[in-house]
């Protein structure tokens, strides 16, 4: 009796050593062709670029999959939020093909021989904004909308990952070419309302021209017209920002900061360009003298 129920013990606990190693290879099979694609998550909240630009703008595509094998079709679409329709600027089809095989898959090594650091790539033309009547900021969603295999999602049922990517082309900053007048001055403090010009008894106007060696299309340089005081060091860099922000290099400062009136670093703290306008301003105190603020106006 006694050996039976041994040899019962023994045939029982190598039923259960099989049984929970079929249960961990079903769960952990490097050949399912089951998961989702997404952007990446440290992908930036907007990407864009300025009319003009050189290149490309491109999105990677994290594809969860630990393997596949056969071509996967990924679909996207490009779906408008505001300003001119992408379609009908850019030729992409709506899709890109991962090779069989391919994917972003970070699993355990095993020995397939599947390359799992692929990442998939959506990329717009930005030489294709070229004919483009553009007059105001293109606001539009890059969204992945499904793939070529229904066990292989646009993200996941019940999770956040990130399947749009915010894209924001901007008109050409050409428009801004030209000569300003400088209205300046305090607007608190013991100093306002006067500005640097009411104590030098100087008037300023500026030039504003394009970066020609610039292939972001977003640079422009101030010279100090002829017949005028410097409110700007001569050749200051300016840089428009996407978000409609000024960042300006003149040597003295690393943070975007001009130095004004050769005066001081003045660093602001907001600042901003309009289109319609053709206006950029910035305000922010100026060191310990009080808030300050800016105006360059087209003339």
């Amino acid at each position: 009796m006694k050996n039976i129920i041994k040899i019962f013990s023994f045939f029982l606990v190598i039923t259960t050593i099989v049984s929970c190693t079929e249960k961990e290879d079903v769960g952990y099979n490097a050949q399912e062709e089951r998961g989702w694609v997404q952007f990446m998550d440290n992908s930036p909240s907007m990407l864009g670029a300025f009319q003009g630009a050189i290149g490309t703008l491109d999105m990677d595509v994290n594809l969860q999959v630990p393997t596949t094998s056969s071509d996967l079709t990924i679909n996207y679409s490009l779906e408008s939020v505001s300003g001119l329709n992408p379609n009908t600027v850019f030729s992409n089809n709506g899709n890109f093909i991962a090779p069989a095989g391919r994917t972003s898959y970070a699993g355990p090594a095993n020995s397939t021989g599947l390359e799992y650091s692929y990442l998939g790539n959506i990329s717009l033309d930005l030489g294709e904004l070229s004919g483009a009547t553009i007059t105001e900021p293109m606001v539009f969603d890059v969204v992945l909308t499904g793939t070529s295999s229904p066990t292989i999602t646009a993200g996941l049922a019940g999770e956040t990952f990130k399947v749009a990517q915010r894209v924001v082309i901007n008109p050409s900053i050409s428009q801004f070419v030209g000569s300003y007048s400088v209205f300046e001055n305090f607007t608190g403090g013991g100093n306002a309302p006067f500005g640097l010009n009411n104590f030098f008894g100087e008037s300023y106007q500026i030039d504003l021209a394009l970066d020609a060696t610039d292939t972001t299309a977003s640079k422009a340089v101030i010279t100090n017209s002829a017949g005028f005081d410097w409110y700007f060091i001569d050749g200051v860099e300016v840089t428009f920002g996407l978000d409609g922000s000024l960042f300006f290099d003149d040597g003295n400062s690393t943070a975007g900061y001009p130095v004004v009136a050769l005066f001081r670093i003045f660093e602001f703290e907001t600042s901003s360009y309009d289109y319609g306008t053709g206006v950029l301003s910035a305000q922010g105190p100026l060191d310990t003298f009080g808030p300050y603020q800016f105006t360059l106006t087209p003339m």
